[in-house]
């Protein structure tokens, strides 16, 4: 990662955003609605690019095991206190998680997160993009 990207996001909160604006709060609940509508069961997830852990923390807490990576080591740092969240530093280019491994993953996109569900989950559906 350059210098220049850790040094931006060292000092911008994805937390903040999403929750200090009607604008962020709405996107931030209607992700939480869409990803609960298709992680039913229990689930290992994948969340990359996560932050300081916005949209890890709710899916640990709702039983899900979750593994955060991220390229800011204070975003690290902050992620992996949050219960049922293991974090590590790495570059999504070049993800240390085996194929097949997690039953979902999301990444965060302009307008929102990304994200997949597949592997062992009982309903199944497009990812939202």
């Amino acid at each position: 990662m350059t210098f220049e990207l850790v040094e931006h996001y060292s000092r911008t909160s994805e937390c903040d955003r999403l929750l200090r604006s009607a604008h962020g709060r709405l996107e931030f609940l209607r992700t939480q609605e869409l990803m609960r509508r298709v992680l039913t069961l229990q689930a290992t997830a994948l969340d990359v690019g996560g932050g300081t852990g916005v949209h890890a923390r709710w899916p640990a807490g709702d039983g899900h095991s979750v593994h955060l990576v991220d390229p800011v080591p204070r975003h690290i740092e902050v992620a992996a206190t949050l219960p049922g969240v293991t974090a590590e530093i790495g570059d999504a280019r070049r993800l240390h998680t085996a194929d097949n491994s997690v039953d979902a993953v999301w990444w965060p996109r302009s307008g929102g997160v990304g994200w997949r569900v597949g592997r062992s989950q009982t309903r199944r559906g497009p990812a939202i993009q």
